[in-house]
Order: C-alpha cells, then structure tokens, then sequence
C-alpha cells in the first residue's frame, strides 16, 4: 500500500494528479452526416447564385404602375421560381453554417448562439424578401385592384435588398469560431471574419449611395460580396466532407473512473 499508515490515523493513497479537463472539440458524426451537411451547403450557394441570376432587372422605382404590372405579368413565373429558389437556397446555407456551428461544440460559446440569432434574422429577412417577389407576381396576375399590391411590394422588395446587408453578419461570429475551433482551414475562418467585417459597412453605404437595382460603384461592391460569400460557402462545403473529423479529448468523467481504478489497485 503505498499510502502512510500512522497511528490511528490512515492517509489517502497517493494517485495521479488530476489535471483540468479539456473542452470536448465537438460531437462525433459520421462521414455520411458531413457529406449531407455540405451537400446542403453547396446547393443552397447554388440556388441563391441562380435565384439572383434569373431575376430579370425590375424596372425604376418611379416607374407607373402599368410598367410595374407588365414586368410582373411578362415574368411571372420567374419572379415565382427566383422566391423559391431564394427561399430554398437560404434555408439550406443556414443549415451549412449551423452544421458548422454544432461541429465545434461547447467550444463554439457565445459566437455560437449569436451565429444563431444571425441566422434566425437572415431566415425572416428571407421569407419577406420572397413575400414580395410573390406579390408582384400575383398581383399582375389577379389584376384589377389587386394591382396596387405590387407598387407596395416593389417599395419593400428595394428595401429589403438593403436589409439583406445590414442583417447581423452571419459570417463574422461563424469565422471566430472557426479561428478557435479547426472544423475548416483556418484560412476559411480568416475569410468569413474579414467577410462578415466588411458586410455592414457596405450595407451602411449602400443605404445612402446605392440606387434601385444596385447600381453604381458601392452596388457593384455589394454584388462582388454577395458573390464572394457564395464561393467561400461552396468552397467549405466541399472541403468539410473531405477533413478529417477533429479528435475529442478524453471526456472528465472517464478520467475520474480511470483515477479510482489506479487508486484501488494501488492499495
């Protein structure tokens, strides 16, 4: 017995010095789980990519009504087809970027629940920005009064464009946590931090310098973002099937029964 008897008195065997537990690098999932997880990240990068592609551009703001009805009546099955596949394909990214998210664990924090959040917001500014495309199609389509609905849903359809950028940046709290947690490259999570940096000071100029269909040179900036968040979404998601699964550390409590196993055959 290696303990020191005296006495009257017996001390505690000696045993290993325990040593703090290290965070758990996130849930095991099997390879299948990551190729679903970036199969829905790379069609939902697709479909954002062609629901913006097939929308034909909308005319002026100023534009009468009757210029209005004729757009959405000549388009109104691609305005119908550009909602589902923005609908669709934002469903589908957050799924990715959420995937992404319980991938790192417990290490993930407070940048977790708000990528989260960010995401819930990017969700709902989605489903109006879809209301909206549906409403001008429909409205056309219905005619007589119903044709006032889509002067109300172009005005919010432009403003929603806006909205899209000044949403909490889904990229920013999702590239802290890949700095801390190497579910992706670190590269990636350099690029989603500078990405999501970057996404609400564009929006913020957007708003005063950017007219309707995003024209001008803060427009074109806002475009070449939208279309660099598509490609790192569409490189990720092909690079996490492929990385190999992050390695857990050894969980507390199978320290804790591996110390009282040494202590009892000490004794």
């Amino acid at each position: 017995m290696s303990g020191t008897t005296h006495p009257g008195k017996t001390t505690a065997p000696a045993g290993p010095e325990r040593t703090a537990p290290v965070p758990a690098a996130g849930p095991a999932v099997s390879a299948g789980w990551r190729w679903l997880t970036g199969a829905a990240g790379f069609a939902g990068a697709v479909a954002l990519g062609a629901s913006f592609g097939v929308l034909p551009p909308p005319p002026a703001l100023t534009a009468p009504l009757t210029a209005l009805t004729r757009y959405a009546a000549a388009y109104h099955h691609t305005l119908l087809a550009a909602a589902w596949l923005e609908g669709t394909g934002t469903l589908l990214y957050v799924i990715f970027v959420l995937a992404l998210v319980h991938l790192a664990g417990d290490r993930a924090g407070l940048a977790g629940r708000i990528t989260a959040l960010a995401a819930a917001v990017v969700l709902a500014v989605s489903m109006v920005y879809d209301i909206t495309l549906i409403a001008m199609a429909q409205s056309a389509a219905l005619g007589g009064h119903q044709t006032t609905t889509a002067l109300v849903a172009y005005g919010l359809f432009a403003a929603t464009e806006h909205v899209f950028v000044l949403a909490p940046p889904l990229l920013l709290p999702l590239g802290l946590i890949l700095l801390r947690v190497p579910v992706l490259p670190r590269p990636f999570g350099l690029l989603a931090l500078i990405l999501g940096v970057i996404a609400p000071i564009l929006g913020l100029a957007g708003l005063f310098t950017v007219t309707a269909n995003n024209n001008g040179p803060v427009g074109a900036a806002i475009n070449a973002l939208v279309a660099a968040q598509g490609l790192w979404m569409i490189a990720a998601s092909l690079t996490l099937p492929l990385r190999s699964p992050m390695r857990r550390a050894a969980h507390p409590a199978h320290d804790d029964s591996r110390l009282i196993a040494d202590g009892t055959a000490q004794r």
